[in-house]
């Protein structure tokens, strides 16, 4: 009889113990992992806001100077007529420089933002590929700051598709 007592206390306590770990220990265990694997995830965020903290002070740093040197860029006259007329021998100077023919130049009415001016310049004319390329090169190099706002190419002679016919809306910034 005793010894009956005791296997039936052992499987109680096989029974007990398997219970125990079934209702109570598993699922604080899954608890404990979930919450885990949730603040592991919060702190790489935070690894990785910090990392990029370094990398954004750069480029602001970066940014800072860009637009130190883009003062330099701006068309400096004293009045937006001046400004235009900068502009003109500018646009003159580029294609002088690549060879293509201008037939009209205008100024256009110059808008206000901000503290600048746009001064924007209308011209046509024509010339080649090769002129028109080396052109839109030199704008892009140019010590002002030049920006192309409308650009119309159309090919003159279908047996020469080389030589265009082009019309170009350019324009710059003048510092109030």
């Amino acid at each position: 009889m005793r010894k009956n007592i005791y296997i039936i206390l052992v499987v109680l306590s096989v029974c007990s113990l398997y219970l125990f770990e079934t209702y109570v220990l598993t699922p604080a265990t899954e608890d404990s992992r979930e919450s885990l694997l949730k603040q592991y995830k919060t702190l790489q965020r935070y690894e990785r806001v910090v990392q990029g903290a370094g990398i954004t002070e750069a480029e602001v740093t970066a940014l800072i100077t860009a637009m130190k040197n883009l003062d330099k860029r701006l068309i400096n006259e004293k009045s937006d007529f001046l400004a235009s007329a900068r502009m003109q021998r500018e646009i003159s100077d580029l294609t002088g420089k690549t060879g293509l023919t201008v037939s009209t130049v205008r100024p256009l009415n110059a808008v206000k933002q901000n503290n600048y001016s746009v001064i924007p310049v209308y011209f046509e004319g024509n010339g080649t590929i090769r002129q028109m390329s080396d052109f839109l090169k030199l704008v892009e190099t140019n010590l002002l700051l030049l920006k192309i706002d409308k650009l119309s190419l159309n090919i003159t002679n279908m047996q020469k598709p080389d030589d265009l016919k082009f019309k170009i809306q350019i324009s710059g910034l003048n510092k109030v």
